[in-house]
């Protein structure tokens, strides 16, 4: 996967299907194209996981996606890690769970959210305190309990897109690393490949899988898509002793999900914190999840800077500030890096998937909010629209020009 030279790139010219982003959504339309025999190339101006798929929290998460085709395709994907897990290189899947703590003042909210869950038709349980803490050593005994989803598991998504990349190689694909694609091809209202500084490639079928970047690919073409950047900080602290397999979420983080603003309790105040108040346009989704060498990341500061990805003082302070007071165990870990990823986001939080309107030969797939509990659904689905089978999941709820993707109103949070 290293990047091609002149020559390299002359013979690696021409293929079935041009992938357009080796993130999890390119990289799983390569894999499942690839074992369908079908002549792929899949391209990216970096290395496959340089993107937000290479710097998420690693969190496989049914736990709070909304009721409907959300949920199926997280409940799809979570079936889909299995199968990696046997197929693929190593990627430290762990499917241990996934909780959300809480703590007394919360507890009304998350009984209502646990069952609004269990009519949503997963298997979540409420747990207390003790066996919270007993699943999870590292929360402290403030808590007054959590919820737990035995579906949920964690993983290194930066491997799983690599093992996903390497998987696609084994069964003919081309993983070219270091090739920017500057322009897609096409005559006669059909795509005929796509153009890099290193010359072209040429392909009857191309699929934009670039996240928040697809718009530069598309726009040429008269396709605009209402894809938005989100950043998000992270921080990694050195290893941790006290090991805890789930992953795990805080109380703040429930507030940017819709299923619990509909439970009747909930109010804002009880799950945004001071820090929050006081950094308008900065959330916080808190998660703390741990590697398999014992180092422990913390997440997430979002906001809407555009494509600055670069971490800030309000972000990195708010983290470390309230995982300094929910957390303490954590108080005397070394800090050992901090990064930030730009995250695709749609009006309705579900990708755009399918044929591109106008041009032949050009499919969709972008705008994946959740790409861990979507992604490798939506490259099992576009494989099989190119292949010419009929997808398992219908795709007229992911249309480009579906009404839910009106753009939100200025201002508007983003919820999932």
């Amino acid at each position: 996967m290293e990047p091609q030279g002149e020559d390299a790139v002359a013979e690696l010219g021409n293929a079935d299907t041009i992938i357009v982003g080796a993130g999890i959504v390119g990289a799983s339309t390569a894999y499942f194209l690839a074992k369908r025999r079908k002549r792929v190339i899949l391209l990216d101006e970096h290395f496959p996981g340089f993107g937000a798929s290479g710097r998420n929290g690693g969190y496989i998460w049914t736990h709070m996606r909304a009721p409907g085709v959300q949920m199926a395709m997280a409940l799809k994907c979570r079936d889909l890690y299995d199968e990696f897990a046997r197929d693929l290189d190593d990627f430290e899947f762990r499917p241990s769970g996934g909780m959300t703590y809480f703590f007394d003042h919360q507890a009304q909210l998350f009984a209502e959210l646990v069952a609004e869950r269990q009519d949503s038709g997963l298997p979540m349980q409420m747990l207390t305190r003790e066996e919270a803490r007993q699943m999870a050593p590292i929360l402290p005994e403030t808590i007054a309990g959590a919820i737990f989803n035995p579906l949920d598991a964690y993983m290194n998504t930066a491997k799983l897109v690599q093992a996903l990349a390497r998987g696609a190689e084994r069964h003919g694909a081309t993983i070219v690393s270091g090739a920017k694609v500057t322009a897609i091809e096409t005559a006669n209202g059909a795509v005929r490949g796509v153009k890099t500084p290193h010359g072209a490639y040429t392909a009857d079928t191309v699929v934009v899988a670039a996240g928040t970047w697809a718009g530069a690919l598309l726009d040429p073409l008269g396709v605009r898509l209402p894809i938005k950047p989100e950043r998000m900080q992270s921080v990694e602290l050195g290893k941790c002793d006290i090991q805890f397999g789930p992953a795990i979420y805080g109380p703040l983080a429930v507030k940017l999900y819709n299923c619990a603003h509909t439970r009747p309790s909930y109010r804002d105040d009880l799950v945004t914190h001071p820090l929050e108040r006081a950094n308008p346009g900065v959330e916080f989704l808190e998660g703390i999840s741990q590697r398999r060498d014992g180092r422990v990341l913390l997440g997430w500061a979002c906001d809407q800077p555009g494509f600055d990805d670069r971490t800030t003082m309000a972000g990195i302070t708010m983290m470390l500030s309230i995982f300094h007071d929910h957390v303490p165990a954590l108080r005397h870990l070394p800090v050992e890096r901090t990064w930030a990823c730009i995250l695709p986001t749609t009006p309705d939080a579900l990708p755009i998937l399918g044929s591109a309107p106008g041009v032949k030969g050009l499919v969709l797939g972008a705008g994946h909010s959740f790409g861990n509990s979507g992604g490798p659904i939506s490259g099992k689905l576009l494989a099989q629209l190119i292949n010419g089978e009929t997808p398992e999941m219908d795709l007229a709820p992911f249309r480009h020009d579906r009404p839910s993707l009106r753009p939100l109103p200025a201002g508007t949070p983003l919820r999932y």
